[in-house]
């Protein structure tokens, strides 16, 4: 064999052996780069789970996406994680990029906490927002379950003869009860569970109500037309209030979004304003102020609509 040969053989077997190998490299990689993502959002838990109050507030949301999505809790525990390590590295981004411009560091910071204050209250809102079109279509769900047990005088029949008939939204929460109450679970484990993450207070006395018939209370229909009547009314008032705090949420938000308009109008007109808004203590105090008015509002209509 020629030596020519011989080094067309070597030099053919190092590229298959290099072809071999770079997609494990690649790999690796690609390993290392979830690795690390996945220590990133172990730790961000780990930091949630040492205060109280945060670890409840993500528990109630990881409950409330439940409803929504129907995926696993890891899964939204994920999602939820996720949500807030990308608002974390925006606000920080805000602030590298802030403290170039602006002079004095207590504005910076504010605004960059104001970023991560609105981005997480717009997740919030989103969630919030699923969650209450599935509220209002309770009172709907309810008599559609109320009708089916009158017929069959059977609360996992009444079920499975009534989620079909409701909306959508709340015909898969209910249908998702009648799965585990059909799959021999716990009935008193999978009520609760639907009622937790309903977090609905009509929904929780629903779950009384059922709870109270599968113990021996026997016939529920009184119990039901009673809590139906409650619900209608109790619809009636809140669509009264509701469109009086509509009213004040978009007057606040008109009323900011008119300002925001003008301080970009007059940035991008008057080069003066420039200087006044981004170098002068003033300039910095009413950017600082402005967002911390901001915050206060959004607080003060998210509890309002929470206390309801």
């Amino acid at each position: 064999m020629s030596m020519y040969r011989i080094l067309f053989i070597a030099a053919l077997i190092l590229i298959i052996i290099s072809a071999i190998k770079r997609p494990k490299k690649m790999k690796l990689r690609s390993f290392n780069k979830l690795n690390r993502k996945n220590i990133l959002i172990l730790n961000l838990d780990k930091i949630i789970g040492r205060n109280k109050h945060l670890s409840k507030t993500k528990e109630k949301y990881i409950s409330k996406l439940q409803v929504i999505n129907y995926k696993s809790y890891e899964c939204n525990n994920k999602i939820i994680l996720q949500y807030i390590a990308v608002t974390i590295a925006i606000s920080i981004m805000t602030l590298i990029a802030l403290s170039r411009i602006i002079t004095m560091w207590y504005a910076v910071i504010t605004i960059s906490f104001v970023v991560f204050y609105i981005i997480v209250f717009l997740g919030i809102s989103q969630i919030e927002s699923k969650i209450n079109k599935i509220h209002i279509q309770f009172p709907v769900a309810l008599q559609c379950f109320l009708d089916e047990y009158i017929i069959h005088k059977n609360i996992r029949n009444a079920i499975n003869s009534s989620y079909s008939k409701m909306p959508d939204a709340i015909g898969s929460v209910f249908e998702l009860l009648a799965r585990e109450l059909s799959g021999g679970k716990n009935y008193e484990a999978c009520i609760k569970k639907f009622a937790n993450e309903l977090s609905y207070i009509w929904g929780h006395s629903f779950a009384e109500i059922l709870l109270m018939s599968y113990e021996g209370s026997g016939d529920i229909t009184d119990d039901l037309l009673t809590l139906n009547s409650m619900v209608s009314e109790e619809i009636t008032a809140d669509e009264e209030e509701k469109s009086s705090r509509y009213g004040n949420k978009m007057t606040f938000i008109l009323i900011n979004a008119a300002t925001l308009i003008g301080i970009v109008i007059n940035l991008t007109k008057n080069d003066l304003s420039k200087h006044l808004y981004f170098y002068t203590n003033t300039g910095n105090a009413l950017f600082a102020a402005w967002m911390l008015i901001l915050v206060a509002g959004f607080t003060i209509i998210s509890i309002s609509e929470r206390g309801r």
